[in-house]
Protein backbone atom coordinates (compact mmCIF):
# COMPACT_ATOMS: atom_id res chain seq x y z
CA UNK A 1 0.00 0.00 0.00
CA UNK A 2 3.02 2.30 -0.12
CA UNK A 3 1.91 3.54 -3.55
CA UNK A 4 -1.06 5.25 -1.88
CA UNK A 5 0.63 6.62 1.26
CA UNK A 6 1.12 10.20 0.12
CA UNK A 7 0.98 11.68 3.62
CA UNK A 8 4.05 9.70 4.72
CA UNK A 9 5.99 11.42 1.92
CA UNK A 10 4.94 14.93 2.94
CA UNK A 11 6.99 16.51 5.72
CA UNK A 12 5.81 20.10 5.31
CA UNK A 13 2.82 21.24 7.33
CA UNK A 14 3.34 18.86 10.28
CA UNK A 15 4.25 20.06 13.77
CA UNK A 16 6.46 18.18 16.25
CA UNK A 17 6.34 19.28 19.89
CA UNK A 18 9.89 18.36 20.90
CA UNK A 19 10.19 21.36 23.29
CA UNK A 20 13.65 22.23 21.97
CA UNK A 21 15.31 25.61 22.36
CA UNK A 22 13.95 26.73 18.99
CA UNK A 23 10.43 25.59 19.90
CA UNK A 24 10.54 27.81 23.00
CA UNK A 25 11.41 31.00 21.08
CA UNK A 26 8.95 33.80 20.42
CA UNK A 27 6.92 32.73 17.34
CA UNK A 28 7.17 36.16 15.75
CA UNK A 29 10.98 35.98 15.85
CA UNK A 30 10.93 32.42 14.50
CA UNK A 31 8.72 33.43 11.59
CA UNK A 32 10.86 36.46 10.84
CA UNK A 33 14.07 34.42 10.99
CA UNK A 34 12.79 31.61 8.79
CA UNK A 35 11.37 34.12 6.30
CA UNK A 36 14.78 35.80 6.07
CA UNK A 37 16.46 32.44 5.49
CA UNK A 38 13.95 31.52 2.77
CA UNK A 39 14.44 34.90 1.12
CA UNK A 40 18.22 34.55 1.29
CA UNK A 41 18.01 31.06 -0.22
CA UNK A 42 15.87 32.38 -3.07
CA UNK A 43 18.19 35.30 -3.85
CA UNK A 44 21.55 33.62 -3.21
CA UNK A 45 23.57 33.07 -6.39
CA UNK A 46 26.92 31.44 -5.39
CA UNK A 47 26.82 27.76 -4.55
CA UNK A 48 29.06 28.40 -1.54
CA UNK A 49 26.38 30.63 -0.03
CA UNK A 50 23.76 27.94 -0.53
CA UNK A 51 26.02 25.46 1.24
CA UNK A 52 26.23 27.85 4.20
CA UNK A 53 22.43 28.01 4.33
CA UNK A 54 22.16 24.23 3.96
CA UNK A 55 24.55 23.68 6.85
CA UNK A 56 22.67 26.17 9.02
CA UNK A 57 19.35 24.48 8.21
CA UNK A 58 20.66 21.01 9.03
CA UNK A 59 22.13 22.32 12.30
CA UNK A 60 18.78 23.85 13.29
CA UNK A 61 17.03 20.58 12.47
CA UNK A 62 19.42 18.79 14.84
CA UNK A 63 18.99 21.20 17.75
CA UNK A 64 15.22 21.21 17.13
CA UNK A 65 15.29 17.42 17.65
CA UNK A 66 13.68 16.86 14.25
CA UNK A 67 14.76 13.61 12.59
CA UNK A 68 17.00 14.26 9.59
CA UNK A 69 15.58 11.13 7.96
CA UNK A 70 12.08 12.59 8.27
CA UNK A 71 13.17 15.98 6.91
CA UNK A 72 15.05 14.46 3.96
CA UNK A 73 12.06 12.23 3.17
CA UNK A 74 10.16 15.39 2.26
CA UNK A 75 12.50 15.81 -0.72
CA UNK A 76 11.25 12.62 -2.39
CA UNK A 77 7.90 14.02 -3.53
CA UNK A 78 9.17 17.11 -5.43
CA UNK A 79 12.36 15.34 -6.59
CA UNK A 80 11.09 14.41 -10.11
CA UNK A 81 9.94 17.99 -10.77
CA UNK A 82 13.24 19.40 -9.46
CA UNK A 83 15.23 17.07 -11.74
CA UNK A 84 13.14 18.06 -14.76
CA UNK A 85 13.75 21.75 -14.03
CA UNK A 86 17.46 21.04 -13.51
CA UNK A 87 17.73 19.29 -16.90
CA UNK A 88 16.02 22.23 -18.60
CA UNK A 89 18.38 24.62 -16.82
CA UNK A 90 21.44 22.59 -17.84
CA UNK A 91 20.43 22.59 -21.50
CA UNK A 92 19.55 26.30 -21.57
CA UNK A 93 22.69 27.52 -19.80
CA UNK A 94 24.93 25.17 -21.78
CA UNK A 95 23.46 26.46 -25.05
CA UNK A 96 24.16 30.06 -24.02
CA UNK A 97 27.72 29.36 -22.80
CA UNK A 98 30.85 29.36 -24.94
CA UNK A 99 32.69 26.83 -22.76
CA UNK A 100 33.80 23.51 -24.29
CA UNK A 101 31.07 20.87 -24.31
CA UNK A 102 31.05 17.59 -22.44
CA UNK A 103 28.26 16.36 -24.70
CA UNK A 104 26.56 17.74 -27.81
CA UNK A 105 23.84 16.46 -30.12
CA UNK A 106 22.27 18.83 -32.62
CA UNK A 107 21.30 21.88 -30.55
CA UNK A 108 21.53 19.98 -27.22
CA UNK A 109 24.73 20.85 -25.40
CA UNK A 110 26.10 20.10 -21.94
CA UNK A 111 29.09 21.90 -20.46
CA UNK A 112 30.42 23.08 -17.10
CA UNK A 113 28.28 26.23 -17.07
CA UNK A 114 25.08 24.25 -17.53
CA UNK A 115 26.01 21.61 -14.97
CA UNK A 116 26.88 24.27 -12.40
CA UNK A 117 23.61 26.11 -13.03
CA UNK A 118 21.59 22.89 -12.75
CA UNK A 119 23.38 21.88 -9.56
CA UNK A 120 22.71 25.29 -7.99
CA UNK A 121 19.02 25.00 -8.88
CA UNK A 122 18.77 21.56 -7.24
CA UNK A 123 20.64 22.75 -4.15
CA UNK A 124 18.40 25.81 -3.87
CA UNK A 125 15.22 23.70 -3.98
CA UNK A 126 16.63 21.24 -1.45
CA UNK A 127 17.39 24.02 1.04
CA UNK A 128 13.95 25.58 0.52
CA UNK A 129 12.15 22.30 1.17
CA UNK A 130 14.21 21.67 4.32
CA UNK A 131 13.54 25.22 5.56
CA UNK A 132 9.80 24.86 5.00
CA UNK A 133 9.88 21.52 6.84
CA UNK A 134 11.78 23.11 9.74
CA UNK A 135 9.35 26.03 9.87
CA UNK A 136 6.24 23.88 10.04
CA UNK A 137 7.84 21.41 12.48
CA UNK A 138 8.78 24.09 15.02
CA UNK A 139 5.67 26.29 14.78
CA UNK A 140 2.31 25.06 16.01
CA UNK A 141 -0.99 26.26 14.59
CA UNK A 142 -1.56 28.77 17.37
CA UNK A 143 2.03 29.99 17.23
CA UNK A 144 1.72 30.68 13.51
CA UNK A 145 -1.45 32.70 14.06
CA UNK A 146 -0.03 34.68 16.99
CA UNK A 147 3.36 35.20 15.32
CA UNK A 148 1.85 36.43 12.06
CA UNK A 149 -0.58 38.60 13.98
CA UNK A 150 2.35 40.29 15.73
CA UNK A 151 4.31 40.74 12.52
CA UNK A 152 1.30 42.05 10.60
CA UNK A 153 0.31 44.64 13.22
CA UNK A 154 1.52 47.57 11.04
CA UNK A 155 -1.00 46.51 8.36
CA UNK A 156 -3.83 47.61 10.63
CA UNK A 157 -2.87 51.22 9.98
CA UNK A 158 -3.67 50.88 6.28
CA UNK A 159 -6.96 49.05 6.83
CA UNK A 160 -5.77 45.44 6.47
CA UNK A 161 -6.75 43.34 9.52
CA UNK A 162 -3.65 41.53 10.70
CA UNK A 163 -5.57 38.68 12.32
CA UNK A 164 -7.37 37.71 9.13
CA UNK A 165 -4.18 37.94 7.05
CA UNK A 166 -2.42 35.66 9.54
CA UNK A 167 -5.29 33.19 9.44
CA UNK A 168 -5.19 32.97 5.62
CA UNK A 169 -1.47 32.06 5.59
CA UNK A 170 -1.88 29.60 8.46
CA UNK A 171 -4.72 27.77 6.71
CA UNK A 172 -2.69 27.60 3.50
CA UNK A 173 0.18 25.85 5.29
CA UNK A 174 -2.03 23.43 7.23
CA UNK A 175 -3.92 22.38 4.09
CA UNK A 176 -0.84 20.53 2.78
CA UNK A 177 -1.42 17.36 4.86
CA UNK A 178 -5.13 17.56 4.04
CA UNK A 179 -4.34 17.52 0.32
CA UNK A 180 -2.17 14.43 0.80
CA UNK A 181 -4.95 12.62 2.67
CA UNK A 182 -7.47 13.49 -0.03
CA UNK A 183 -5.08 12.23 -2.69
CA UNK A 184 -4.72 8.92 -0.81
CA UNK A 185 -8.49 8.46 -0.62
CA UNK A 186 -9.04 9.26 -4.30
CA UNK A 187 -6.18 7.01 -5.45
CA UNK A 188 -7.48 4.09 -3.36
CA UNK A 189 -11.01 4.62 -4.70
CA UNK A 190 -9.78 4.62 -8.29
CA UNK A 191 -7.61 1.55 -7.68
CA UNK A 192 -10.59 -0.33 -6.22
CA UNK A 193 -12.43 0.39 -9.48
CA UNK A 194 -9.69 -1.08 -11.67
CA UNK A 195 -7.21 1.75 -12.14
CA UNK A 196 -3.57 0.62 -12.37
CA UNK A 197 -1.24 2.23 -9.81
CA UNK A 198 2.43 1.74 -9.06
CA UNK A 199 3.42 -0.11 -12.24
CA UNK A 200 7.25 -0.44 -11.94
CA UNK A 201 7.58 -0.99 -15.69
CA UNK A 202 5.63 2.10 -16.63
CA UNK A 203 7.41 4.96 -18.38
CA UNK A 204 7.56 8.52 -17.08
CA UNK A 205 4.85 9.52 -19.57
CA UNK A 206 2.58 6.70 -18.38
CA UNK A 207 3.07 7.62 -14.74
CA UNK A 208 2.32 11.28 -15.52
CA UNK A 209 -0.80 10.28 -17.46
CA UNK A 210 -1.82 8.08 -14.52
CA UNK A 211 -1.80 11.10 -12.21
CA UNK A 212 -4.04 13.27 -14.42
CA UNK A 213 -7.34 11.59 -13.36
CA UNK A 214 -6.32 12.30 -9.77
CA UNK A 215 -6.09 16.07 -10.20
CA UNK A 216 -9.71 16.95 -11.10
CA UNK A 217 -11.38 15.17 -8.15
CA UNK A 218 -8.60 16.41 -5.86
CA UNK A 219 -9.28 20.03 -6.81
CA UNK A 220 -13.04 19.47 -6.51
CA UNK A 221 -12.79 17.98 -3.01
CA UNK A 222 -10.34 20.68 -1.92
CA UNK A 223 -12.65 23.47 -3.10
CA UNK A 224 -15.57 21.86 -1.29
CA UNK A 225 -13.54 21.66 1.92
CA UNK A 226 -12.41 25.27 1.51
CA UNK A 227 -16.03 26.38 1.08
CA UNK A 228 -17.12 24.41 4.16
CA UNK A 229 -14.23 25.86 6.16
CA UNK A 230 -15.11 29.41 5.10
CA UNK A 231 -18.72 28.93 6.20
CA UNK A 232 -17.61 27.45 9.52
CA UNK A 233 -15.25 30.37 10.15
CA UNK A 234 -17.92 32.92 9.28
CA UNK A 235 -20.41 31.26 11.63
CA UNK A 236 -17.85 31.47 14.45
CA UNK A 237 -17.06 35.14 13.94
CA UNK A 238 -13.67 34.93 12.22
CA UNK A 239 -14.72 37.63 9.77
CA UNK A 240 -15.24 40.18 12.53
CA UNK A 241 -12.72 42.97 13.05
CA UNK A 242 -12.64 42.55 16.81
CA UNK A 243 -9.17 42.33 18.33
CA UNK A 244 -8.31 38.75 19.24
CA UNK A 245 -6.55 37.92 22.48
CA UNK A 246 -4.36 34.95 23.36
CA UNK A 247 -4.04 32.75 26.42
CA UNK A 248 -0.25 33.02 26.36
CA UNK A 249 1.64 36.30 26.37
CA UNK A 250 4.93 36.19 24.43
CA UNK A 251 7.97 38.15 25.56
CA UNK A 252 11.28 39.08 23.96
CA UNK A 253 14.49 37.96 25.63
CA UNK A 254 18.18 37.59 24.87
CA UNK A 255 17.57 34.22 23.15
CA UNK A 256 15.31 35.80 20.54
CA UNK A 257 17.75 38.67 19.94
CA UNK A 258 20.70 36.28 19.63
CA UNK A 259 18.76 34.00 17.26
CA UNK A 260 17.72 36.79 14.89
CA UNK A 261 21.26 38.25 14.89
CA UNK A 262 22.76 34.86 13.96
CA UNK A 263 20.20 34.50 11.15
CA UNK A 264 21.01 37.98 9.85
CA UNK A 265 24.72 37.12 9.91
CA UNK A 266 24.10 33.89 7.97
CA UNK A 267 21.98 35.69 5.38
CA UNK A 268 24.62 38.39 4.92
CA UNK A 269 27.39 35.79 4.69
CA UNK A 270 25.55 33.77 2.05
CA UNK A 271 24.54 36.75 -0.07
CA UNK A 272 27.52 39.13 0.02
CA UNK A 273 30.69 37.83 1.65
CA UNK A 274 33.22 36.39 0.93
CA UNK A 275 32.09 34.78 -2.32
CA UNK A 276 31.71 37.86 -4.51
Amino acid sequence: MSDFEYLSKISMGQYFATHSIIHRLNPAFKLAAFSLLILATTLCKPWQGLLVLLGATLFMLVISKISLKYALRGLLTPLPFILILAIIQILMMSYQSSLPDWFSWHFFRVNNAGLLSGGILCLRFFVLVLLLTLTSATLSTLEIVHGLDILFKPLNRIGIPSGQAAMVIQIMLRFIPSLALNAEKIAKSQASRGAVWGDPKGSLFQKTRQMLPLLLPLFTVSLQQADALAEAMLSRGYASRNTRTGLKEYSVGWKEIFFILIVLLLCTLSLFWPFK
